[in-house]
């Protein structure tokens, strides 16, 4: 995983300096939003480093590193042991995923201090999770027991690699020369079948 993960960021680095050229504006931008991870429904966040470089006056490539972190409560269950106490054993799904995503933005407007762009962004995606196929609880009356058993059936990788592709739209104002804040939502898909819409800020600066 530790070679995976270095091969990627060898990849992203070697791929923004390769295509860097003097007298080009560039930029540098972070983004910290929110998501839902279509498996489950499961909210959660997004974060992610972008650069980026004019093509044109309008058209931009950019590369980026991002990750996304969801959680929640899944199958609530709490029960009485004989002692009086009051135990909680609901299960608490987790699921992360890291990517690299490169493709190019295209400014729809553009102005002295507005702009509204639309990106195309194919995308390598590793993700873990502990979200699980099958769930069976087993009460003590059918047990004997004097506490509930829970039988977690795993029907899929709890580790996958995918690959897929990221439609956004952002809206980017410009305070300084330098400095931009904007927003932007999007709608992301890849071959392991997970979907996740997200909104976010994003914060730049250009060179």
């Amino acid at each position: 995983m530790n070679r995976i993960v270095l091969s990627v960021l060898i990849a992203f680095f070697s791929f923004a300096f390769t295509f860097a050229q003097e007298g080009k504006t560039s930029f540098l931008e972070l983004t910290l939003g929110r998501n839902i991870h279509g498996a489950g429904d499961i909210p959660g966040y997004q974060y992610g480093f972008h650069y980026g470089q004019e093509f044109s006056n309008k058209l931009f490539w950019q590369v980026g590193l991002e990750g996304t972190l969801n959680d929640k409560v899944d199958f609530p269950l709490t029960y009485e042991d004989p002692n009086g106490n009051v135990i909680d054993a609901s299960l608490h799904t987790v699921t992360a995923g890291f990517q690299l995503v490169s493709g190019i933005r295209y400014a729809i407007i553009k102005s002295n201090r507005h702009e509204v762009s639309l990106s195309a962004l194919p995308l390598f995606r590793y993700q873990a999770t502990s979200l699980s196929g099958l769930y069976d609880t087993l009460f003590p009356e059918i047990t004997g027991l004097p506490f509930p058993v829970r039988n977690i059936v795993r029907t899929e990788p709890g580790r996958t690699f995918a690959v897929g592709g990221s439609i956004r739209v952002q809206y980017n104002y410009e305070i300084t020369n330098d400095f931009y804040i904007g927003v932007f939502g999007a709608f992301q898909g890849d071959t392991n079948g997970d979907s996740i819409p997200l909104y976010s800020l994003s914060f730049g600066k250009r060179f």
